[in-house]
């Protein structure tokens, strides 16, 4: 978003905006679909928001990650960390930085505590180091389980960011206009919501980018999907990682006691096929379209929904 040239100057102009940031400038350490992270040096980091990029709005997005992390941050499960919340806020004039700004518009921003440890590529865990990506793979199940767990008091005010598994199915038939394929995913919500056990605080959006490995152990990062749903929600991302997600499943085991439950899984994977659709479309190549197209059919079906 920001070039070497103009950024420092931008990064001025936010320092001066928001109280006891470190002087800029400041190291970019991260960027996604919808912002950029920054390094201010201190132990924390600062999160810029965009107002639109994938589904939904980045105005959403920031309230439901400063709400999450107001009731899990510094949550510290054996080997699992979740950052300390220190701040956020909103911009209502997204252009108020300045003629040396040529970004998209902001909502807003979010500070917390940097998170030691990196992400690891899917790649990384083949071959050779199969091995590692199993011991891995069990690992992070057991921290999912363990974070459903010791969240559970957090359930009844996490309700009220509602289900996010849900929350990402309306978003995506906001852009899905076939009638055929709105008809089966009324079918999935229909099957969702009757599908009964009791709803865990969720992170909402667990895939390798939003866990960040060291010698320490894991954190999770990005909580803008959180909300409350079943366990199977946090599996969903992990349908196409071969081995990996065996391994995630017997970690999760493990700790929960009890695998997950395949048909609540069959259903949050096709939702994630339905997300996949509505923000990719068409585009790139048109074997990518059809591509995303497929897996929504195969999802569903795997699902039960003809």
């Amino acid at each position: 978003m920001f070039d070497q040239e103009t950024g420092h100057a931008v990064h001025a102009r936010i320092a001066g905006d928001i109280d006891d940031l470190p002087p800029p400038p400041w190291r970019l350490i991260g960027e996604g679909l919808w912002g950029e992270v920054h390094d201010l040096g201190d132990g924390t980091v600062l999160k810029l928001i965009r107002r639109h990029a994938g589904l939904g709005t980045g105005t959403s997005k920031l309230a439901r990650e400063a709400a999450a992390l107001k009731l899990a941050g510094g949550l510290a499960i054996g080997g699992l960390r979740i950052p300390n919340y220190r701040g956020h806020g909103h911009w209502d004039n997204p252009f108020a930085f300045g003629g040396s700004y040529n970004g998209p518009p902001l909502a807003g921003w979010i500070r917390m505590e940097r998170m030691e440890g990196r992400a690891r590529a899917e790649t990384t865990f083949y071959g050779r180091m199969a091995e590692e990506g199993s011991r891995f793979g069990e690992e992070l199940g057991a921290a999912i389980a363990a974070f459903h767990r010791e969240t559970g008091a957090c359930v009844p005010e996490a309700a009220k960011l509602g289900d996010s598994l849900m929350r990402s199915l309306e978003e995506a038939l906001s852009r899905i206009s076939s009638a055929e394929q709105r008809r089966r995913l009324d079918i999935l919500r229909a099957r969702w919501g009757a599908s009964g056990g009791a709803p865990v605080f969720v992170h909402g959006d667990l895939n390798l980018s939003n866990v960040l490995g060291g010698p320490g152990g894991l954190a999770f990062v990005d909580f803008a999907e959180a909300g409350i749903g079943a366990p199977e929600t946090d599996l969903r991302h992990f349908e196409n990682t071969g081995p990996l997600r065996d391994a995630i499943f017997r970690g999760y085991a493990a700790v929960a006691g009890r695998m997950p439950d395949l048909e609540r899984y069959r259903m949050a994977v096709a939702v994630d096929a339905a997300v996949s659709l509505a923000i990719g479309g068409d585009s790139g190549h048109p074997r990518e379209g059809l591509r995303r197209r497929q897996w929504l059919e195969e999802a569903l079906r795997q699902a039960g929904i003809d």
